[in-house]
């Protein structure tokens, strides 16, 4: 955005302010700062909701290797209807690993990756462990690595949304407690004083 641009849009915008006063025009930032942020819980909830789908490891590379194990289910507690798990309600359960190299952990899944149905099964189960001495292990069921990747690309539209909202927020709170002429007058002093730096 060039210039002129900016400037148009600035004064469309302390127009706007003037039109309404100051305090309906400090009201209507403030509105817009909970909107944005109302945006940033809802779209966290839904990736949160979508990325809970996914069984795996989570591994998306070759290296840490996935290794077969075996699973039993043992105690389970469902959580929801607005959790970590995203939206709905989800089971968490405590589940004993068996591994290959005769290995028994025991650890904790969520996401409905087993559910009580799964009780007095044998669950195939895989474990990927990072670190030495396998300190950092994760568990999941068989599934493709193409699913790990859609997922980590997931994280980074979250991380990339997440901050795009934020300084969304900050803007619209600032301007909401300075007004909106007030906080065009600072931006453009301090975009003047970086440019006479440069």
């Amino acid at each position: 955005m060039d210039a002129d641009q900016t400037a148009r849009l600035q004064g469309n915008q302390i127009a706007a302010y003037e039109r309404r006063g100051p305090f309906w025009g400090r009201l209507t930032q403030l509105a817009t700062a909970i909107a944005l942020a109302a945006a940033l819980v809802g779209s966290s909830l839904v990736l949160d909701t979508v990325a809970s789908f996914y069984p795996g490891t989570s591994v998306v590379k070759s290296t840490p290797a996935e290794r077969r194990a075996e699973a039993t289910v043992q105690d389970c507690h469902r959580v929801g209807p607005v959790s970590g798990d995203g939206l709905g309600y989800w089971w968490h359960c405590a589940v004993t690993v068996r591994t290959n190299d005769g290995r028994e952990v025991r650890t904790a899944v969520c996401h409905s990756v087993v559910t009580p149905d799964d009780r007095g099964q044998a669950i195939e189960f895989r474990e990927a462990c990072y670190g030495k001495a396998n300190t950092d292990c994760r568990y999941g069921h068989p599934a493709w690595r193409v699913w790990a990747l859609a997922l980590s690309m997931l994280g980074m539209v979250r991380i990339g949304l997440l901050f795009v909202l934020l300084v969304g927020i900050g803007v619209y709170l600032l301007s909401a407690l300075v007004g909106v002429p007030r906080y065009y007058a600072w931006v453009n002093r301090c975009g003047r004083g970086r440019r006479v730096a440069s």
